[in-house]
């Protein structure tokens, strides 16, 4: 797979600060220089050749960080993206892959190149499903996926506006969500910014009907606590630490119930070229140092996740689930119960869903 195609496909985000104050992806250190676009409009084509060239990381190696470059081999596109428009609708098969169709709004039938704005639609079994204009409305308060096509780029990126970073009501969060699911002993999400659970704004509406359809009584709320009935027992969330910085994050988080609290934090950190040997591997998420200190791992902005008592905290967690046939009104064996959790670790988002 070609890395550049398809920016949002890697576990590599690249942000920085726009002219109008949102934040973006680079436009600098991706495609610089090195990237060149020929569009086949009589096939409906998209190539990408790329000349050899080097690019700057944060680099872990044997148990050190440094900054420096990294090489890439010149790329010869023999895998070519196609495409359709249709009035000011581009439809992007990336990879030339058919099932897996792309919708962007602004340009126009006789031009290409320029910024589209992805749609939030999909296709399934041959129909096509968009959000609502008002769904659309809303999201793009927050922010936008942005497919930028020129003779020097292709790459779809994503674009935080300030708002983003101003709604703080976490309770209302889809952090509750998927703590929810935990909760009744049903996989989800150990980690609060995957795919940035805790950060997602104005959620109010989506929470209460999951809290309705669970049977879920909310006892007291505020921004950063939530005190709620689920299967009989009480629990209580709080934020007791979070600091925010663009999408550089610190939290610390609590889960209690009775006399048992679970509690871990998690940051995000912003690999840069100062603050590089500054870092360490001390909670550092998916770093084994015995699989992985013998080879590198690269990091640019803001791709590094630490995490401080997570595995203690899935653990604990389990202790504190409601049985599903508590809940349905007869005693297990809470062993049992507990056995059969799952927990699905993330990485960071991949596909650009919305």
């Amino acid at each position: 797979m070609n890395r550049y195609f398809y920016l949002l496909a890697s576990a590599l985000f690249i942000f920085a600060c726009s002219d109008d104050n949102s934040t973006s992806p680079s436009e600098n250190q991706e495609t610089a220089g090195y990237q060149h676009v020929s569009i086949d409009k009589e096939n409906r084509r998209i190539f990408v050749n790329e000349d050899a060239h080097t690019e700057e990381y944060c680099i872990l190696e044997q148990g050190s960080f440094n900054w420096g470059e990294v090489s890439y081999k010149a790329y010869q596109d023999s895998n070519p993206t196609t495409y359709e428009i249709h009035g000011d609708t581009l439809i992007v098969f990336f990879y030339g892959n058919t099932y897996d169709p792309h919708y962007y709004l602004g340009g126009s039938t006789d031009k290409i190149y320029g910024k589209w704005i992805n749609i939030g639609c999909s296709k399934y079994q041959d129909e096509v499903y968009c959000q609502s204009q008002e769904d659309r409305d809303f999201r793009e308060q927050y922010d936008e996926f942005v497919l930028t096509i020129s003779e020097n780029k292709f790459q779809e990126e994503i674009v935080y506006k300030p708002a983003y970073f101003e709604y703080d009501d976490y309770m209302n969060s889809m952090y509750l969500s998927d703590l929810y699911a935990v909760l009744e002993n049903n996989y989800a999400y150990p980690t609060i910014g995957s795919f940035g659970a805790l950060f997602s704004p104005e959620q109010e509406s989506y929470i209460k009907a999951v809290e309705k359809e669970r049977k879920i009584e909310v006892l007291e709320q505020t921004k950063t606590m939530k005190k709620f009935k689920l299967g009989g027992k009480i629990f209580e969330l709080k934020i007791t630490d979070i600091e925010r910085d663009s999408l550089d994050y610190r939290v610390a988080i609590s889960v209690k119930s009775g006399d048992k609290e679970c509690s871990y934090e998690e940051q995000q950190v912003n690999a840069t070229k100062e603050n590089c040997k500054d870092q360490t591997t001390e909670g550092l998420r998916y770093y084994d140092e015995e699989r992985d200190f013998q080879y590198p791992l690269y990091f640019r902005d803001a791709n590094m996740l630490k995490t401080k008592g997570l595995n203690e905290f899935d653990k604990c967690i389990k202790e504190i689930t409601v049985s599903k046939d508590t809940q349905n009104g007869t005693q297990t064996d809470k062993a049992d119960a507990t056995d059969s959790i799952q927990t699905l670790e993330t990485q960071p988002a991949t596909n650009g869903s919305r």
